[in-house]
């Protein structure tokens, strides 16, 4: 899909780490931007710099777990504009532990967030984006623990392997029907970001995972810039790519594991890569 001005987008996370990085490669491309994020104090922010620059947007604070939140995302941006022309499912949530340890509240939050969220985003804005007059594309985050597994990351995990077979399915239906609305998996290895603060929130912070969220936080830390994988995302998008890498240095590690699968070696610990 060709990106041009005054289009809209309408962001999930928006308000810090990746969907900030996505929001500011919007306003440089005058869009029309609609921010969705859990803290309002981050939305205000947000909405202070836009305004400053002139952007036309709209904020609503969004927790994309509960799918009635979701449904008054998508009647406040087809109600403002008739149409979404790039939606970005991007919120996301990590807690940690070994797997057996993380409380059931744990998994059902990682998964409500980080796959619900874009579950119900999808019900919500496709149907929609079907019956625009205008383009549409769709970018999922997922990451790249949604590619490779390791020890302690049961929770994130599984939600974002999920992801990658959601967007991917989400790919075919579209197909199938004759639909050229675009889908993008954006699969990140370590980018600055907030995404370590619900750790510490979290029932299972304690659960023997303290040095793995040390090692985490130290690459994000040390991570890419959001606005670096906010420019990979939209260069996708131009070219209607569905795989997003922000570290190509990681397809070894791909390649291994699928000539794992298709000659039955058994994981092993050892071969493990954690993001």
């Amino acid at each position: 899909m060709k990106i041009i001005e005054q289009q809209v987008a309408l962001i999930t996370g928006a308000a810090s780490g990746i969907g900030l990085g996505i929001v500011n490669a919007c306003a440089a491309r005058n869009m029309r931007i609609i921010a969705a994020d859990i803290s309002l104090s981050r939305l205000e922010s947000l909405s202070q710099d836009l305004q400053q620059r002139n952007i036309e947007h709209h904020i609503m604070v969004c927790d994309v777990a509960d799918p009635a939140q979701v449904k008054a995302l998508a009647d406040l941006a087809y109600s403002k504009y008739g149409a979404v022309n790039a939606l970005f499912n991007n919120a996301g949530i990590m807690i940690n532990g070994v797997s057996w340890q993380c409380s059931v509240a744990d998994w059902q939050k990682v998964i409500n967030v980080n796959l619900m969220g874009t579950v119900y985003g999808i019900q919500e804005f496709v149907p929609r984006m079907l019956e625009q007059a205008s383009p549409a594309h769709i970018v999922n985050t997922s990451s790249l623990a949604g590619l490779l597994s390791s020890p302690m990351m049961g929770p994130y995990s599984a939600s974002k392997h999920a992801l990658v077979s959601l967007s991917e399915t989400l790919l075919y239906d579209l197909q199938a029907m004759g639909s050229d609305i675009g889908v993008s998996v954006l699969c990140p290895a370590q980018v600055a970001s907030n995404i370590m603060d619900a750790i510490d929130g979290g029932d299972s912070a304690q659960h023997n995972a303290e040095q793995l969220n040390d090692f985490l936080r130290q690459g994000i830390n040390e991570g890419m810039a959001p606005s670096d994988v906010a420019d990979m995302v939209f260069d996708a998008i131009e070219r209607k790519a569905f795989w997003i890498f922000t570290h190509p240095d990681f397809k070894p590690a791909y390649t291994a594991k699928a000539d794992g699968l298709v000659n039955e070696r058994n994981p092993a610990f050892e071969q493990v890569i954690c993001d």
